[in-house]
């Protein structure tokens, strides 16, 4: 009861690390990058108390849809919908934001226990592979980042190559940007889903 009428959404704890790092405040203007199926963008909302501009992002038709399902049952009618590829940047040229946050697509292995058949899609190709798009939309969006803004990228999956090496490696290469903050949840310690999250800031 309550469900379809928006009162609640159920999701891991994990899942609110990467909004908390990227901290939304009301009247700021966010972007939700790779937003689909809402669960993070529905939070975001929450943080910026329905004030300022927020706008989600996605690739495919099918997941847009199911964007659009869960922004109109949590009731957060002030976000925008946009379709687009995260690897290419933001659609419109030039426009930026005070906070983004990048939820990458993963090897997933931080969920095995909710997507038991990504551990027969683990292997060295597909993370060189996953690796080379991760980096790409991170570059990609941190142009969408005002100065003095913050950038979250964030993944559900436990490998290192695609969480502290990329990162690090990301941060050491780009002058304007340097990482804050990053966190870990390794499901055997803290009892949730597997998650990496890290913050990034850009100078002003």
């Amino acid at each position: 009861p309550g469900f379809e009428e928006g009162w609640f959404t159920v999701q891991d704890p994990a899942t609110s690390v990467s909004v908390e790092l990227l901290d939304p405040q009301p009247g700021e203007s966010v972007l939700d990058a790779c937003a689909a199926p809402g669960g993070k963008t529905a939070m975001i909302a929450g943080f910026m108390e329905g004030e300022g501009e927020l706008v989600a992002m996605d690739v495919h038709d099918d997941r847009v849809d199911t964007l659009a399902d869960t922004l109109k049952r949590t009731g957060w009618d002030f976000a925008k919908i946009i379709k687009g590829d995260a690897t290419k940047g933001f659609p419109t040229s030039g426009k930026t934001f005070d906070a983004v946050l990048v939820d990458a697509p993963c090897l997933n292995t931080g969920v095995l226990r909710r997507r038991v058949d990504a551990r027969w899609r683990v292997t060295r190709d597909r993370i060189e592979t996953l690796k080379k798009t991760q980096w790409q939309i991170l570059t990609a969006m941190s142009k969408a980042v005002k100065p003095g803004g913050r950038l979250v990228y964030s993944t559900c999956s436990l490998e290192q190559e695609e969480n502290e090496e990329l990162v690090n490696r990301w941060a050491r290469e780009q002058s304007e940007f340097r990482l804050v903050k990053a966190k870990r949840l390794f499901p055997p310690k803290s009892g949730t889903d597997g998650a990496y999250a890290a913050l990034l800031c850009k100078a002003k």
